[in-house]
């Protein structure tokens, strides 16, 4: 059983100004499963999936790809769509990703 309290959370820099991310797992597969909290205005550049993602907001008010997503909101992503995600408010989402991704732009 894998445990990751909220109290004992790191909280790492990303490549995307603004962002951070909370790591709670590496897959197997390449992909991973975490917590990412998003400054207003940050933007995580447009990436293509290798394997399928599911993203929840926990707080806030995200873009992505196009969709506005709030609190409580689920996204799956299929392997092989792109998108982006835009931090329209400060913002904290859940993300699990099957396998890796790479930005395409």
């Amino acid at each position: 059983m894998l445990v990751n309290k909220a109290v004992n959370r790191e909280w790492k820099a990303t490549e995307s100004a603004g962002t951070e991310r909370s790591l709670f797992r590496n897959n197997d597969t390449g992909g991973r499963s975490s917590v990412v909290r998003l400054a207003q205005g940050a933007r995580v550049p447009r990436h293509a999936h290798h394997g399928s993602e599911e993203v929840v907001v926990l707080s806030g008010i995200v873009l992505i790809g196009g969709v506005e997503l709030s609190q409580g909101d689920y996204l799956f992503t299929q392997p092989g769509e792109e998108h982006d995600v835009v931090a329209l408010s400060d913002a904290v989402i859940f993300v699990s990703s099957q396998k890796t991704t790479t930005v395409v732009e």
